[in-house]
């Protein structure tokens, strides 16, 4: 097991700023090589609301944090190439077996017609971890087949739910699992390989306005149940992070291709119920309403989402497209981020909580901006706006 602090990393990230106007936040420092800063003082930030200086009163750093306990919540949505299938379940795996002691884990993957926990509520049970995810490569779909129950099915989830700790051989149960997965046949993670060279667009046949209608209407559907799970959350105490595995028709939809067709002038044929294009606008009206539904719920619940997603190189996805906006990053799947991310994601957890006090009641939300005055700093921080 991995101590947060210790763990030190190159990101190529920038200051995110603004949120609604509250009097905390979470809020990651790396220096110029992506290592943690956890000795920043509270008179080393500055934070403004609406333009206007707030003073800070306290700073508790990632040390400090340590000892609390963080929930994180693993999301498989349906991914279709046996490849990225492999690469997404390998990188869950070497993940799990980095979460520090006393951090809690749930886990929830796509099943024939909805979303399905895999386990009650958080566990602290090392083998339930392992159990779970080992279920996961047989029940994942390719795509969003059937018809979602907008609710989270399978075992549900009990926010007060607490199991006993460790049993003896929980942490190698995960280092076996990885390890099986890293040396299994091929074709054990299971879908079928990507036809190489298909463009987003053909895939997602723009020409036919009653399948973009009804594949926007599923995206929909299945958003609605990751936005109930992160209703629930909101009950949960602490640092609480949901990292969603896809690579599926909402990552499709999310593609900048999509943006690209909005203007391109395709085919229109007499009698047909609208052209390519605006299938397209239609599309991307809908993927930017459904990720303002839940940029909106994971800044009410507390939430810091994550994506191991995409439709191709250096693309997100669907809540790839969102997760900086809650504080945390997306990783594209694509190879090579499984051996990366397990690393990656745990810097997201040495953060420091920084409270500040407001003047009164805003009559609406404010940009939130956060600096500090020590050099060659960048600091994370959600945008909620």
């Amino acid at each position: 097991m991995f101590h947060r602090w210790s763990i030190g990393l190159i990101l190529s990230l920038g200051l995110v700023a603004g949120q609604p106007t509250r009097t905390q936040a979470w809020v990651l420092a790396l220096d110029s090589r992506g290592g943690v800063v956890a000795d920043l003082k509270p008179a080393e930030f500055q934070v403004k609301v609406g333009g206007k200086a707030r003073p800070v009163t306290s700073a508790k750093t990632p040390t400090d944090n340590a000892t609390a306990f963080q929930s994180w919540v693993l999301v498989f949505e349906p991914i279709r190439d046996t490849g990225s299938r492999a690469t997404a379940f390998i990188a869950a795996a070497d993940f799990l077996v980095r979460v520090p002691e006393g951090d809690r884990v749930f886990i929830v993957a796509r099943g024939k017609d909805s979303l399905e926990s895999l386990m009650p509520g958080f566990s602290l049970n090392r083998t339930a971890w392992a159990a779970a995810l080992a279920k996961v490569p047989d029940m994942l779909p390719e795509s969003l087949v059937g018809m979602s129950k907008e609710t989270l099915q399978g075992a549900g989830f009990q926010p007060d739910f607490k199991d006993a700790s460790d049993t003896p051989g929980g942490q190698e149960a995960l280092t076996g699992l990885l390890a099986r997965f890293n040396s299994a046949a091929p074709g054990w993670s299971k879908g079928t390989n990507d036809q190489r060279g298909v463009n987003v667009l053909d895939r997602l046949n723009f020409d036919n306005p009653l399948f973009v209608s009804g594949l926007t209407a599923t995206v929909g559907r299945e958003s609605r149940v990751l936005g109930t799970l992160l209703d629930a959350l909101a009950a949960v105490p602490g640092q609480k992070h949901v990292v969603v595995f896809s690579r599926c028709e909402s990552d499709d939809l999310s593609h900048p291709n999509v943006k690209r067709a909005m203007t391109q002038r395709f085919k229109r044929e007499k009698g047909d119920l609208g052209g390519p294009a605006e299938s397209a606008s239609l599309a991307n009206r809908d993927m930017i309403l459904f990720q303002a539904d839940l940029k909106a719920r994971a800044a009410a619940a507390g939430v810091t989402l994550y994506s191991v997603a995409g439709a191709g190189q250096n693309i997100v996805g669907h809540i790839g497209t969102i997760s900086p906006a809650t504080g945390g990053y997306p990783f594209p799947l694509a190879p090579g981020v499984d051996r990366q991310f397990g690393q990656a994601i745990q810097v997201f957890g040495s953060r420091y909580l920084l409270q500040w006090t407001e003047e009164g009641t805003p009559a609406a939300p404010a940009a939130l901006e956060i600096t500090t005055t020590r050099k060659d700093i960048k600091l994370i921080v959600a945008d909620q706006r």
